[in-house]
């Protein structure tokens, strides 16, 4: 089994897989909030930041970001703490971007502030609506007036945030996506997130979808919705940087643009998917095999720190009963899959395309020894025909219609 080997961290992903409850439209792991199993896996957490962290060989990381499920329910002494166990590791410079992601149902003033304090210096605030009957429909507790409330309270105390707008739901008309539109644009966050809605599989809505019981919009009005963001957020000077993202200047979200920009990136926690710029891997979508083999002990966070002052030993020496981390034992926590050249550059390519900044033929060539034109000739012309990229200045980049239809685009580089 290959053994993870990173050059440079680059950014950190964190995996909180808690929920007070789950949305039918998220597919990402989460499983109930409990305190007990937020306390052991935040042992088994820091752990395995410890098993990563000797992957690396550079080990200066640029961002840091939270995600889940709902971090916002974490207390922010685990924050700090875990931030201060980052920074113990790893090379955190003063600039470095730490997000994370807020629910406003599960966010006061109070725990605003503390984030802050903790070391957060990016949150990013999941609105999805301020209609209360689509945020209903799309079973988030948060009502319209509370996000409201948070909204402003985040931009009260925060410089950099992000806010995340749901479209395209069933039943949603074009004026209501556009009082959306007009509602977040009165906060002017830095950063805003749009994404129509998606029926994963294995979620609720996919299921209601197969029953025949949920409809989705039509694609010309999912369309309409789409280029009437483009052209209020162009209006009020946000910069239309990656498919779903719009920045004012100064603002892009630094640690996804890495993603998009194909660097390696550590991932941590259940159901976490990371790139050590070669293989990707992904842990295992269980909590419970996630804590026994991190934490086999069971040892809560506030036992770890009492019995640390105590016996004035590290976390891992604690953890008396724990095998050996050994390449074998890594398969029972994570699947690691190595990429093939061809697939290395087809992922590079959709990734580029995904910015507006698009493909630029000599930084394809930089890092691949190989010409892009002539490995995509037949793709290139097709997407060109069909008006969905334009090529000039030495790069190609996706075309308005090209990004609505992204996934037809990205689909030429993965079939062929």
């Amino acid at each position: 089994m290959h053994n993870l080997n990173f050059e440079t961290a680059n950014a950190i992903y964190i995996h909180f897989p808690f929920c007070s409850s789950k949305c039918p439209y998220c597919d990402f792991y989460s499983t109930k909030y409990t305190k007990l199993g937020v306390d052991q896996f935040w042992a088994a957490l820091f752990m395995e930041l410890k098993e990563l962290s000797r992957t690396t060989k550079n080990n200066l990381v640029q961002t840091i970001y939270i995600g889940g499920g709902t971090p916002s329910l974490i207390e922010p002494v685990f924050v700090a703490e875990l931030l201060q166990k980052i920074k113990y590791r790893f090379k955190v410079p003063p600039t470095a971007e730490i997000t994370m992601e807020v629910n406003p149902a599960s966010v006061t003033e109070e725990k605003i502030i503390k984030l802050k304090r903790a070391g957060i210096n990016r949150l990013s605030v999941g609105i999805q609506s301020f209609n209360d009957q689509h945020l209903s429909f799309l079973g988030r507790r948060s009502n319209a007036e509370n996000n409201k409330k948070i909204l402003s309270l985040i931009d009260n105390y925060f410089d950099n945030y992000s806010a995340d707008l749901i479209f395209a739901l069933p039943n949603q008309s074009l004026n209501e996506f556009e009082q959306d539109l007009e509602e977040i644009l009165k906060f002017s966050p830095p950063h805003i997130s749009l994404y129509n809605l998606e029926l994963h599989e294995n979620t609720p809505f996919h299921e209601q979808y197969k029953k025949g019981n949920l409809k989705l919009p039509a694609e010309e009005l999912d369309a309409d919705m789409y280029e009437l963001a483009l052209e209020k957020l162009n209006t009020a000077g946000y910069r239309h940087y990656e498919i779903s993202n719009f920045c004012q200047p100064g603002y892009r979200a630094r640690h996804n643009y890495l993603y998009w920009l194909y660097q390696p990136y550590l991932a941590l926690g259940p159901g976490a998917s990371g790139f050590d710029g070669s293989c990707r891997y992904q842990n295992f979508r269980d909590l419970e095999k996630y804590i026994d083999y991190y934490n086999p002990e069971r040892f809560t966070f506030a036992e770890i720190m009492d019995l640390k002052k105590k016996n004035k030993k590290s976390f891992s020496e604690l953890l008396k009963n724990k095998k050996k981390l050994d390449v074998n034992n890594k398969a029972k926590i994570r699947k690691i899959n190595c990429l093939t050249a061809e697939e290395k550059m087809a992922e590079y390519s959709f990734l580029a395309l995904r910015t507006d900044n698009g493909l630029f033929y000599h930084k394809f060539y930089q890092k691949f020894k190989r010409d892009f034109k002539t490995i995509y000739k037949a793709e290139i012309e097709e997407l060109i025909k069909n008006k969905l990229i334009i090529e000039a200045n030495g790069r190609i980049y996706l075309t308005t219609r090209g990004r609505e239809l992204a996934n037809e685009v990205f689909l030429k580089f993965l079939l062929d």
